[in-house]
């Protein structure tokens, strides 16, 4: 039976879709279920996708209208019913290093009591002044979320976009529950036109909107 649903977000990263899950496959043997959001994409991701069918029996494959990233994972958490959830990109490289099983070892951190979110290393970083400064935060490439936080804290709030992931752990850390940094990490960012030159604009923006929400001075 599967445990996890595992969330990958895609729209036209043909040139690194099957490198990615070919390396997620070869990774892990814990069961789950592979959740594809894809924005309609023009590259032959749908054809890889048909093609990928064939040879496994876990993958569950929609075509949504673009409306940002945040939004294709909160379609993706809601697909993915009561499972646990665990988030990643096209862009992500998982590593099955000295036979550890990351996956299970996500599912084994995220069973402790009051544990609210679990991240692998490089999975996540440190607020800058813009939103909290110091906050350790996950991102939504390399974490783990339990089914109790999904209860508890509900979807991803779809008005920020950077900051999502920040304001979401913010909301973990309120909600009462715990955050555990699991020993392994991912190779991530292999996108070379993941940023652009509005990124700093943008981060404050959603600085100053993740102030306002929640009364940070």
């Amino acid at each position: 039976m599967d445990k996890v649903a595992i969330i990958l977000p895609v729209y036209n990263v043909i040139t690194y879709l099957p490198s990615m899950i070919e390396a997620l496959y070869k990774s892990t043997n814990f069961p789950f279920k592979l959740i594809i959001v894809d924005g309609f994409s023009t590259d032959g991701t749908e054809k890889y996708i048909d093609n990928l069918f064939h040879e496994k029996d876990n993958v569950e494959y929609y075509q949504i209208k673009r409306k940002g990233l945040v939004n294709a994972i909160n379609y993706g958490i809601k697909k993915a019913g009561k499972m646990d959830i665990y988030l990643t990109q096209a862009d992500v490289i998982h590593f099955n290093l000295f036979g550890r099983d990351w996956l299970q070892d996500m599912y084994d951190q995220a069973c402790k009591k009051n544990v609210g979110i679990v991240v692998g290393i490089m999975g996540g970083g440190i607020s800058g002044k813009d939103f909290i400064d110091g906050f350790q935060w996950a991102g939504t490439w390399n974490t783990y979320l339990p089914k109790r936080t999904l209860k508890k804290v509900g979807l991803f709030d779809e008005s920020f976009g950077p900051g999502d992931d920040i304001d979401y752990s913010y909301r973990v850390e309120l909600a009462g529950l715990k955050g555990i940094i699991c020993n392994f990490w991912v190779q991530h960012h292999r996108l070379t036109e993941h940023g652009d030159s509005d990124d700093g604009k943008k981060i404050k923006r959603m600085g100053k909107l993740f102030k306002k929400k929640w009364g940070i001075k």
